[in-house]
């Protein structure tokens, strides 16, 4: 029993050797508020449309399609929803498995664990309460003899709720089948564009037509109008079988042999992308053989609206920036009405040197000729006396990425309608293509007027008011409050008929203030608004790879990422013997840092490096934290040394990463600490062993 004591004794104190490690230090954490007014209906509707490509067939009405539902690129886990039929009417899961109008023996319809989901033709599936401000992917699983028509080529459905929901559409096409000598080979080409919106072009696409591995040549085919039906001309294919379509359009080749193969080819139309294969082959079968092509220009949508669906000649300006968080400049758009869904004139806008770009309510600005995969970040620049309500984050939409589907992002706002508020905005200007990274607060003094002085306007309540709900705070001794930038604080319980000054106090080196300080006296409302003017000091990150012996390594390989996912990667870098610089020009924000390949002999570093860069208030000196633990200015700290050079001089931040030929020794706390418990137990079990030698040795 006294062994059993002393290897608990001995387990104990290596995990408290270890836990001694990792310094654990309370911060002082700011009391909120948070208040939610009821969402009345921020629902999802999902609708199942089904076509058939051959009038003289119906539609079976027993196929059930499947879908997968992820809310906040999360997979919608045990999601209740509700059910309409063709008709509006709800319909009813029962235990026996059957659906109908009848309210006996109800079960909820729900999704599985993998949100998975099913419809019938002609219902639709709303989920209630989702929320203002999710995000929603919605991908419908292939189908035997159906095809999807929209989204286009079996593209997800992909957007954002906003205060009165979101609604999304699926179209399939049927495609019979019976036996018989001919079919109808009807190629019919799409236009890609977001659920709301008509795209009006005259673009041609152009395609050949190959059977049984010849050209189609000088065959007669039929021009339809594929959304009413009717026939727009006769024409015939070329001796190299090449037709001619436009969007909107079906090419009818009558009495082609059944059971042979085909193959259809779209040629390159610039500025467009085909969405799937350009090349499509398959054996014909009858009655209709449907190819369906899709192609797309827009690469992604900007929508503003107002919560109650007003509209007025007030501008809204906004910010484009591209995948490294600059300014994205002259990139071309065009404006739609969000209402009717038309072009609003025949103009093509870029965004101006800064990245910014303006809309009205109801207007869209729709994005060009940006290719699929490219990385983008969209911001609304704060508006005195408005509320954003969607999206519920002052940065915006972030690492937004073009797909095949053009996804609109809304914003939208609501007005100010109460009465007797001060409230303070602070505006970033930025005059290069540099857009701040770092998440900064900002300080205010707010002062009212006594006599011929101000005094300090103490333990006054103000909220930041985002989306659907708001963050209560309070003004320190000195009157001193902060925001962030692009953010509001509303003060509701001051004084009526009283003069305020509100000052803005320099606190970082990198944002000049251009506001003096403002006053007014408070009758109804007063809207200060402020603006800093941001010019970055740059900042080169250093590396090295060292072992135990605190001597270099050459040939670890790591790469430098801008999100916590490793899907924006910014910089790589192979380390060296000696220590070099890894990236120059950096600015402060958040990176993460990952070791992609390890010198040989030695293991890879598990994990991940969080680098988080800010700087003191006041004095601009670099701050550092690394995995979450704080550096200021050091000397002698063998692993970070960081460096505040003057102005006109890149600021330094110095690391070195050790590696050991059989573990990696962490530079603060992650995963390496499980290591460290493995040599603290491995210690341990070693004592263990020479303990029972001792004793055996006194027997």
């Amino acid at each position: 029993m006294k062994y059993i004591k002393r290897i608990s004794v001995l387990l104990l104190a290596a995990f408290c050797m270890v836990a001694g490690t990792q310094a654990i230090q309370a911060e002082e954490t700011t009391r909120v508020t948070f208040t939610n007014e009821e969402n009345k209906t921020p629902d999802l509707f999902i609708t199942k449309h089904v076509e058939s490509a051959d009038d003289r067939y119906e539609v079976p009405k027993d196929v059930a399609f499947k879908f997968v539902l992820k809310l906040n690129e999360k997979l919608a886990n045990k999601e209740q929803y509700r059910v309409f039929n063709e008709n509006g009417d709800e319909v009813y899961n029962h235990q026996d498995g059957t659906i109908s109008s009848e309210t006996t023996n109800k079960i909820p319809f729900m999704t599985d664990r993998n949100g998975n989901f099913t419809l019938y033709g002609g219902y639709t599936a709303k989920f209630e309460y989702v929320g203002n401000g999710v995000s929603y992917e919605i991908l419908e699983l292939p189908q035997e003899n159906f095809q999807q028509v929209s989204p286009a080529a079996g593209t997800s459905a992909i957007g954002t709720i906003k205060p009165d929901g979101a609604r999304v559409e699926f179209v399939n096409l049927y495609m019979p089948y019976v036996e018989q000598k001919t079919t109808d080979l009807i190629v019919t080409k799409h236009i890609s564009f977001p659920q709301g919106y008509v795209y009006d072009g005259e673009d041609s696409f152009h395609f050949t037509l190959k059977l049984e591995g010849k050209a189609y040549a000088d065959e007669a085919y039929t021009i339809k109008d594929s959304n009413t039906g009717e026939e727009v001309k006769e024409a015939r294919t070329d001796e190299n079988g090449r037709f001619t379509l436009k969007g909107g359009q079906s090419a009818v080749f009558k009495e082609v042999k059944a059971d042979v193969d085909y193959e259809v080819v779209e040629e390159n139309a610039e500025g467009w992308r085909v969405l799937g294969d350009v090349k499509q082959s398959g054996a014909t079968q009858a009655p209709v053989t449907a190819v369906q092509y899709t192609n797309a220009i827009a690469s992604f949508g900007v929508n503003k609206t107002m919560s109650d669906k007003s509209t007025s000649e007030e501008t809204f300006t906004f910010l484009l920036m591209d995948h490294m968080k600059k300014a994205w400049s002259n990139a071309k758009y065009v404006l739609y009405d969000s209402v009717s869904g038309k072009r609003v004139d025949n103009v093509t806008y870029t965004t101006d040197e800064n990245g910014h770009f303006t809309l009205k309510a109801n207007e869209t600005a729709m994005f060009l000729g940006i290719a699929p995969g490219i990385l983008y970040d969209v911001q609304e620049i704060v508006k005195p006396g408005y509320i954003q309500k969607t999206p519920v984050s002052n940065e915006g939409y972030e690492n937004k990425v073009v797909g095949d589907n053009v996804e609109i992002l809304p914003f939208v706002n609501e007005k100010m309608k109460e009465e007797g508020i001060l409230s303070v905005t602070k505006l970033i200007e930025n005059k290069t293509d540099e857009i701040p990274m770092d998440d900064i607060k900002f300080t205010f003094v707010l002062s009212r007027k006594n006599g011929d002085v101000y005094e300090a306007v103490k333990n006054a309540n103000y909220v930041i008011a985002l989306g659907d709900s708001e963050s209560t705070y309070k003004t320190n001794e000195a009157g001193e409050f902060q925001i962030k930038g692009n953010q509001t604080a509303l003060f509701r319980e001051l004084k009526q008929k009283e003069t305020y000054k509100v000052e803005e106090k320099q606190t970082n080196v990198e944002y000049t203030i251009k506001t003096e300080a403002q006053e007014e006296v408070l009758e109804k409302n007063i809207q200060f608004l402020y603006t800093n003017e941001y010019t970055p000091k740059a900042i080169d990150l250093y590396l090295k790879k060292a072992n135990r012996e605190k001597e270099g390594i050459a040939g670890a390989k790591f790469t430098l990422y801008r999100d916590k996912e490793l899907t924006n990667a910014i910089a790589s870098y192979e380390s060296e013997t000696e220590e070099k610089c890894m990236i120059e020009n950096v600015r402060a924000g958040t990176y993460y840092l990952k070791e992609t390949q390890s010198p040989k002999g030695y293991l890879l570093m598990e994990g991940v490096i969080k680098i988080e860069i800010t700087r003191e208030e006041g004095t601009g000196k670099l701050m550092v934290k690394i995995n979450e633990k704080e550096y200021g200015q050091s000397e002698g700290n063998e692993q970070i040394q960081i460096e505040t050079k003057k102005v006109g001089e890149n600021d330094e931040l110095h690391m070195v990463v050790y590696n050991d030929k059989h573990f990696w020794i962490p530079i603060t706390g992650g995963a390496g600490i499980y290591v460290l418990i493995g040599i603290a137990m491995i210690g341990s079990i070693g004592a263990l062993v020479a303990l029972r030698k001792k004793v055996k040795m006194e027997h």
